[in-house]
């Protein structure tokens, strides 16, 4: 397990909010699934609940291509999951390392 998959992973496990930049964005999540794409990419299923992104969209589930997140670090804030389109066998993730 890598440094990234292990943060990732131990913010799943403590409901802890994560934040990093990606794309030229600074994004505030809350962490749901975390796994490997069918194209192999190491992949985070998250809620953007704060920060800048592109769309300008939040409060749903989006897919992070975790090489891509810069300075990555796991909050002192927890949250409840209660996403009501929220799918624990995420069809986006053919691996699946850690889940709510």
């Amino acid at each position: 397990m890598n440094v990234r998959e292990s943060a990732v992973c131990d913010a799943i496990r403590t409901r802890s909010v994560l934040e990093f930049d990606y794309g030229g964005h600074h994004r505030v999540v809350q962490p749901y699934c975390h796994g490997v794409t069918s194209k192999g990419l190491e992949s985070l299923r998250a809620i953007q609940v704060e920060g800048q992104s592109r769309s300008g969209g939040f409060g749903y589930g989006k897919l992070f291509t975790v090489a891509r997140m810069r300075n990555l670090r796991s909050t002192a804030r927890r949250f409840v999951p209660d996403d009501p389109n929220y799918n624990p066998d995420d069809t986006a993730l053919v691996e699946i390392h850690c889940r709510v």
